[in-house]
């Protein structure tokens, strides 16, 4: 009787404290839609710099292009009354390489990983999230002024919950296209471009059943998607150093905008009473601000390194990064 009459107490002080047996999971389907940006964010920039405004020297005929792009993320999502705000932070690793194909067209693939920890205030509740990354991407360059870049990316995500006692493991994968659009206005050492990016991301997150006494749930799977588009301005600059090498000082601000329905939702039954309930998670970020500040440098004639702040802002939510990267021909 006494283990019942606990059971019951535990469940009763669950619901007092506000706890939504899915919001855990709804957060971090908002968050995994939103940091599906590093992968492309990988490639498009890998792209800026070997095709576009102030590229690095092209391989030489017998010599392999590779690069590698480390970045580490914080943030957090206000409380919108329905979920509670979240705490979270990410870092991971790309390594890609490339080649030319032609005078126009240039191609190539990556892999990497990342981790993302959230954490939800008041709520006694945090998952981690690891996944693996590929992708493919291609950029065209026509005429000078005009640009075309592309790709798609695969990412299987493996997340552990702990909440309220209770903990999960699930798995869940997502697919994203994206794809960017640039003119360009050269100067002797200076060059500015529009640009425009796109991208959809689907996202599948399958289901689970908590273990670990009265607050464990059964976990519906979930399928969630948006659209996105980035519009902005891209300003870089190359400066000659006295040793004959050369730094490039690049920032760019954009405007992010995503479309459709911004809600994210899990389903849920209660292992301890049945009683079945419908959690939202912080939304996504309808509208907002972009910034990047970066620095690269010629080490040698065949490595170039990177390391470059970024910034997203909108009503609700923060996020603040630093990214390094290092490319090299051999």
């Amino acid at each position: 009787m006494s283990a019942r009459w606990a059971s019951a107490v535990l469940a009763l002080w669950a619901g007092a404290s506000g706890a939504q047996e899915g919001e855990l999971y709804a957060s971090s389907q908002s968050l995994l839609l939103e940091d599906s940006r590093f992968v492309r964010e990988a490639a498009l920039d890998r792209l800026q710099q070997i095709r576009f405004a102030f590229r690095e020297p092209p391989a030489e005929p017998g010599q392999q292009p590779l690069w590698t792009r480390a970045y580490g993320n914080w943030g957090s999502r206000d409380s919108d009354g329905a979920a509670a705000r979240v705490e979270h932070d990410s870092g991971g690793l790309f390594i890609g390489a490339d080649r030319k194909l032609n005078e126009r067209w240039v191609a190539g693939v990556l892999g990497g990983y990342s981790r993302l920890d959230l954490r939800l205030d008041d709520r006694q509740a945090d998952a981690d999230i690891d996944s693996y990354h590929l992708a493919a991407y291609a950029a065209m360059r026509y005429y000078n002024q005009l640009g075309l870049k592309l790709g798609a990316a695969f990412s299987q995500q493996r997340l552990d919950s702990q909440r309220l006692g209770a903990h999960g493991s699930t798995d869940g994968y997502s697919v994203q296209v994206f794809t960017e659009a640039i003119y360009a206005m050269d100067y002797e050492e200076f060059t500015v471009e529009a640009f425009t990016n796109l991208a959809y991301v689907a996202l599948r997150s399958d289901g689970l059943t908590e273990k670990g006494g009265a607050t464990a749930q059964t976990i519906a799977s979930a399928d969630d998607h948006t659209t996105v588009a980035t519009f902005g301005w891209r300003a870089v600059r190359g400066v000659p150093l006295a040793s004959g090498k050369r730094l490039v000082a690049r920032g760019s601000l954009g405007w992010r905008h995503a479309f459709g329905s911004t809600d994210v939702q899990r389903d849920s039954v209660s292992r301890l009473d049945g009683l079945a309930s419908r959690s939202a998670g912080v939304p996504l970020s309808e509208d907002s601000l972009r910034l990047d500040l970066g620095l690269d440098y010629e080490v040698l004639p065949q490595v170039y390194a990177g390391l470059w702040y970024v910034g997203n802002f909108a009503d609700a939510a923060r996020d603040n990064g630093l990214s390094a990267r290092l490319s090299l021909k051999y």
